[in-house]
């Protein structure tokens, strides 16, 4: 029978009998493999021969790209990254998920694995999104990160293509500049007069559901949830977004129907702890431990809308603001406060819909943020921005406090 020991790679004698290793031979061992050459010291060694001998190595400069570099010291013989910003290039996007073996980049247009064309698997088609170049360390010779004359650049008849579809689609829309600081209301949000708000084009709900478990605060029924007006409060083809759980998964679809929604998306948070690893115990879950939450994404239909017909994504002015596509379904984010969600699902939202007004049901003063109105039971005194919505919220509620902010 073979014994434990010839599963640690140790080399075990075929014959004879058995001794104890000694400390010795551990030792020695040990030295062996520290002394043995990494691949990192063996190309470190090729890069001090001559050049003609061996292409030198260049080692990427730990600050990554050379901005940040020249913040730290005044030069630097190691190599960095730079982004790419070309006319298109949209920051906000973030990094493109191919980086250098992008498809649509004209960086990569001669890379002869990518094909020739404008199909989905080759040829020159528009990235809006962020792609990086190696820069050279500082010698005599070396290429400037913004030297256009060696990149490749769009043919002037894409060029033209994406930027009148930009501004053609964006001339659809009704711009609103929303108050640079955040707003809230404190109130009971199954009373409150929700006509004074006006309409939103992004709504946000973590209602507290009633799953049937010991929670550290009031749950809602499931009527006191489908009797909320929020179709009221979104034009057609206005976004909500829902967060649900466990048996609420399903309650939330019912209250889709129920408001004149359709489901059309779902993102997934991951939740993480301190030590960046997944959530094995909670309060949630019945059957096995929830580590994540789901958030349900639907559209408002109009009332003439055929139940089952297709979403005019391209035809409608208002869909077409909308930026599909930019980021993906998952979030992994670590777990904060109760009911706290992660900050990156908020980008993913504002991308999504980057115009019209945006609401939060159900908030706390963690969920407080510059843009958005925030609706809730615990946010103490109320602060308000826009003048005509503090005029009104006075006029309702004139025992009740709330705090003008000029703008």
């Amino acid at each position: 029978m073979e014994t434990s020991a010839s599963y640690t790679g140790i080399h075990q004698p075929q014959a004879g009998p058995s001794r104890k290793r000694s400390n010795a031979d551990t030792v020695r061992e040990l030295n062996s493999i520290i002394n043995k050459e990494s691949s990192k010291t063996k190309l470190r060694r090729l890069a001090a021969r001559k050049k003609d001998e061996v292409k030198p190595f260049n080692p990427i400069c730990s600050q990554t790209t050379l901005q940040s570099c020249k913040i730290m010291r005044e030069t630097c013989d190691k190599a960095h990254y730079e982004p790419i910003i070309r006319p298109w290039t949209d920051i906000s996007l973030g990094y493109c998920s191919y980086l250098n073996l992008c498809y649509g980049d004209p960086m990569f247009v001669n890379n002869p694995s990518l094909g020739e064309g404008n199909g989905p698997r080759g040829g020159v088609k528009e990235c809006r999104y962020m792609h990086f170049q190696v820069v050279p360390s500082s010698s005599p010779g070396s290429v400037s990160p913004h030297d256009t004359a060696k990149t490749p650049i769009l043919p002037e008849r894409i060029r033209k293509k994406l930027l009148n579809e930009t501004e053609e689609r964006d001339g659809d829309v009704e711009k609103y500049t929303p108050p640079p600081v955040a707003q809230w209301i404190n109130c009971d949000i199954r009373s409150f007069d929700y006509s004074l708000l006006g309409q939103f084009q992004v709504i946000v709900a973590d209602p507290p559901w009633d799953i049937h478990m010991s929670l550290p605060y009031g749950t809602m029924t499931d009527d006191e949830m489908r009797s909320l007006p929020l179709r009221s409060l979104q034009p057609d083809w206005g976004i909500i977004c829902l967060w649900v759980t466990g048996r609420a998964m399903e309650l939330g679809r019912e209250l889709f129907a129920a408001w004149g929604y359709r489901r059309v998306d779902e993102l997934v948070w991951v939740k993480t702890n301190q030590l960046q690893r997944l959530i094995r115990t909670g309060r949630t879950g019945h059957w096995l431990n929830h580590t994540c939450e789901h958030l349900l994404v639907a559209l408002k239909l109009p009332a003439d809308h055929p139940k089952n017909a297709p979403i005019p994504w391209d035809s409608h002015p208002t869909l077409r603001q909308l930026r599909k596509g930019v980021d993906t379904d998952v979030v992994v984010a670590e777990v904060r406060e109760t009911s706290r969600k992660p900050d990156e699902v908020y980008g993913v939202i504002e991308r999504l819909a980057p115009h019209g007004r945006k609401l939060e049901l159900f908030g706390r003063k963690h969920n407080t943020r510059p843009g958005w109105l925030t609706l809730g039971n615990q946010l103490g005194d109320s602060q308000i921005a826009e003048e005509d919505l503090h005029d009104r919220l006075s006029q309702k509620y004139p025992s009740q406090r709330f705090v003008f902010v000029s703008i």
